[in-house]
């Protein structure tokens, strides 16, 4: 696997979203005039510089605007907020093309998404009031006293196998020739996560799923997802002909590697559960299928 580089899920929090107090405006207060904590800053792209590959933050400065300054959480007694710039920076990068490790990577997905969501929540759902958010950013609230919370757009995303063991790669239509990605779908309402894994395998490739495992899930605030991930046993031929995607095919580990060196195929950036997906199967590291759900009957 010449060329390929492994990717991490955060298993273990590393950060502290201290739940106790993270909404006491004093408490909050000595986080921000702690000298060692951090301001992340964001700007419109939801891109943010890099420093030798670590996020690079800036100190707390003067009085904390709690309605720009939202606090994170903690890390190893260090305090960390973040704040949405209105320029861009040069120096700033994507996102979704870096690599991260694990405390990085938990400090950019709950910044990302708690500003992605106050952002687009600045009304109260009940009254129609403006909402302000409260002192430690986990949540809004109207003039009436009505909190709201955040909400998360919950989806489902597989390593979806066949018998010989191939991994079924995708790619969408607006995509380039040589990217493809595991199969993902967003779980409908009233709907149990196991059968929108099978409802959407079957929608974007007609293939059918006859046993799931669960292995892990990944916040993806682009801009509210939480994806749950699956390894994934199908059955039958993909057919794509239809408005779901523009190819998909199933793929050998050899084929995998040597299309990845040979700059033939791109994979997904090793920031997503849909790379560690790839990564842990290329690595023979995810659990057999049918150690979990066997799908092909309704669950009971």
């Amino acid at each position: 696997m010449t060329g390929i580089r492994q990717t991490r899920i955060v298993a273990r929090p590393i950060l502290d979203r201290c739940h106790a107090d993270r909404d006491d405006a004093e408490a909050n207060r000595a986080r921000w005039k702690n000298p060692e904590a951090r301001l992340l800053l964001v700007d419109p792209h939801d891109e943010v510089v890099m420093v030798d590959g670590r996020l690079a933050a800036v100190p707390t400065a003067g009085e904390r605007d709690d309605q720009r300054d939202l606090f994170v959480g903690v890390v190893e007694g260090v305090p960390w907020f973040a704040r949405r710039t209105e320029q861009s920076r040069p120096e700033a990068c994507s996102l979704r093309t870096v690599d991260l490790g694990p405390t990085d990577r938990e400090l950019v997905m709950s910044a990302l998404a708690a500003l992605a969501w106050h952002e687009s929540n600045p009304a109260c759902p009940r009254c129609g009031k403006p909402t302000r958010i409260t002192s430690g950013g986990p949540a809004r609230i109207c003039p009436h006293g009505h909190r709201v919370f955040p909400r998360t757009d919950p989806a489902i995303i597989a390593a979806v196998l066949d018998a010989q063991d191939r991994i079924v790669l995708a790619r969408q239509h607006s995509w380039p020739a040589d990217r493809r990605s595991v199969v993902a779908g967003f779980v409908e309402a009233g709907e149990p996560a196991e059968h929108a894994l099978v409802r959407e395998v079957a929608e974007e490739t007609t293939l059918t799923i006859t046993s799931a495992r669960y292995v892990g899930s990944q916040s993806w605030p682009f801009p509210r997802s939480l994806m749950f991930g699956y390894v994934a046993r199908a059955a039958g031929t993909i057919n794509v002909g239809h408005d779901e995607l523009a190819e998909a095919d199933f793929f050998s580990r050899d084929e995998v590697s040597d299309q990845v060196e040979s700059g033939q195929l791109q994979l997904p950036p090793t920031l997503s559960i849909a790379r560690a997906l790839i990564d842990a199967w290329l690595a023979r590291r995810l659990p057999e299928p049918e150690s979990g759900f066997d799908l092909s009957s309704p669950l009971r």
